[in-house]
């Protein structure tokens, strides 16, 4: 009888050491498998932005060609482009906390050319140029945001791309302040002499510094000022074999425009919940 219980005793016991065994050999294999990766959130960085803009055009140079009959080249003055509002958009990657790009596509609305010549110092008479310059620019921009306080977040920045400049409605008109002013009898107005539209394409490269103002639900407010670099425009040439050419156009603007970012939702924003939301509301 006492060797009975012995045996049982023992059996049972090696059935427990067993157990144990085959529980371990799972454990390590757990302990074995893959860490289960992580879901990649798609589409987190990028942002759209629409802008409005002021462009303050700095005073362009006269880059007219000597007549081909060559006749001295009687140089311009008082050359003005009046101040220009626009519009513009693109969208953007925040690469890191503190870098992000975007691609911006901006139209000036027309802006009105005017200058001046004469070649006797406006004694006899003078001559007066005008037209209209609207501009498109597209850009790819690089931004450094520089800290975020009370919301505010300070940036700097620059871009390249190109502009394209659109020279249209453009003419030449003399005025006679003496008689024969320009071989003709009379004094006064003389005919309009239209010259034809043409777009130039060049190379642009901009500037600029901002702060941008954090609303809520991936909205930011974001004004700036831009400096952007625009090259030269042209019209093309009247019957008299004469045009309008410029350079070193460059353009002042104020920015003031909003950024959306899909890393935030519009659940964010105050009395909206989000649709993706999965509280519980008997909590």
């Amino acid at each position: 009888m006492a060797a009975f219980r012995f045996r049982t005793v023992t059996a049972f016991g090696f059935m427990l050491a067993a157990q144990g065994q085959v529980a371990i050999v799972q454990a390590a294999d757990l302990r074995l498998l893959p860490p289960t990766s992580a879901p990649v959130a798609i589409g987190e960085g990028w942002y759209l932005r629409v802008d409005a803009t002021v462009s303050d055009y700095a005073r362009p140079r006269d880059a007219t060609s000597a007549p081909s009959d060559g006749s001295p080249l009687v140089p311009l003055t008082r050359l003005n482009l009046d101040t220009a509002p626009g519009y513009g958009g693109g969208v953007g990657y925040r690469i890191t906390d503190w870098l992000r790009v975007d691609a911006t596509i901006d139209q000036r609305t027309p802006s009105r050319y005017s200058a001046y010549s004469s070649g006797s110092g406006f004694v006899t008479g003078y001559n007066i140029e005008s037209g209209q310059l609207d501009i498109l620019t597209g850009l790819v921009n690089v931004y450094a945001d520089l800290g975020t306080w009370w919301g505010l977040t300070p940036y700097i920045g620059g871009g390249i791309g190109i502009a394209d400049k659109h020279f249209a409605k453009a003419y030449t008109q003399t005025t006679c302040i003496l008689e024969f002013c320009d071989n003709n009898p009379g004094t006064g107005l003389r005919d309009v002499v239209r010259r034809p539209s043409r777009s130039v394409m060049s190379m642009a490269w901009s500037l600029t510094g901002g702060v941008a103002y954090e609303i809520g639900g991936g909205l930011s407010l974001d004004t700036s000022y831009r400096y952007v670099d625009l090259g030269r425009a042209k019209t093309g040439r009247d019957t008299f074999g004469f045009d309008s050419r410029l350079k070193d156009l460059a353009s002042h603007e104020v920015r003031v425009g909003l950024r959306y970012s899909f890393a935030s939702g519009l659940g964010r924003l105050p009395g909206l919940t989000s649709v993706t939301s999965s509280q519980n509301p008997y909590e």
